[in-house]
């Protein structure tokens, strides 16, 4: 916490989201989502797992960002 003199120092929209994305996801009920693993799902995976399944239902847009991360992922391993 800053002094009293102190201005905080802000956080950035972009460090924001990219710390909210490794928090788990807390369902309206109270309760943690879970992963097929077991373990807490994070927002990330939930995010990840949602676009996976609008590409499966014909979202064209969500499979060719799933097919463009694939290329990326193939060619990184060249």
């Amino acid at each position: 916490m800053a002094k009293k003199d102190e201005p905080e120092q802000a956080q950035t929209l972009e460090d924001f989201l990219l710390s909210q994305l490794d928090q788990p996801v807390i369902l309206k009920e109270g309760g943690t989502a879970m992963g097929p693993d077991g373990k807490p799902l994070t927002k990330q995976q939930a995010i990840a797992m949602n676009l996976l399944n609008q590409a499966m239902k014909g979202d064209i847009k969500a499979a060719e960002f799933v097919m463009r991360i694939q290329a990326m992922n193939k060619a990184r391993r060249k």
